[in-house]
């Protein structure tokens, strides 16, 4: 019996022969008399949803015995190879100034409204007795308070033992983008 996986996902160039390597998973070496095998897709630029019946369709007259493991279909993402990763630095540093910046005029706003200045003064004057005459001695730990409480909330920092908030959210965007986009070859 051949176990095969339906990944979530491929990524393939206009025109390429998708292959079965390309959408499954082996889950034993038996699997490597199929994985060079055609599957029928669409090869022109988009995104194509792959039913897991058309990977049975191409592996069948391989192995008859065959069982699709995982998701009921694989999203193809046709994309040219000039396309995929040239803007991908420049795009990425783009949204990461626009969240900068965003996010730092929103703490900036969010403190002016509620005058955190007092507020930090009166804590630092409960808690030691005495007037700060710098505000740095209070701002300077809060900023990296607040940057170290966001770095470990989105697991940007350490070793990573579970999946972050972040990632969550970002897969469940792509699958959502994938359903509306997706067309059945």
């Amino acid at each position: 019996m051949l176990y095969l996986q339906l990944k979530a996902r491929a990524v393939a160039s206009p025109g390429e022969q998708l292959l079965v390597r390309h959408v499954a998973d082996a889950l034993d070496s038996e699997g490597a008399k199929v994985m060079d095998l055609p599957v029928e897709c669409v090869t022109k630029e988009g995104v194509w949803r792959l039913p897991a019946m058309a990977l049975v369709k191409s592996v069948m007259a391989a192995d008859p015995d065959v069982r699709i493991l995982g998701p009921s279909e694989c999203f193809v993402h046709i994309v040219p190879k000039d396309k995929r990763n040239r803007a991908r630095p420049f795009r990425t540093a783009f949204a990461f100034l626009v969240l900068l910046v965003g996010s730092a005029l929103a703490i900036t706003w969010f403190h002016a409204d509620v005058n955190m200045m007092d507020a930090q003064q009166a804590l630092f004057r409960f808690i030691t007795g005495h007037q700060a005459e710098n505000e740095w001695l209070i701002t300077g730990p809060y900023a990296a308070g607040v940057f170290f409480g966001v770095s470990l909330f989105y697991a940007l920092l350490g070793k990573r033992r579970s999946v972050a908030p972040l990632e969550i959210k970002l897969e469940e965007y792509r699958q959502a983008a994938e359903q509306v986009s997706g067309l059945t070859p």
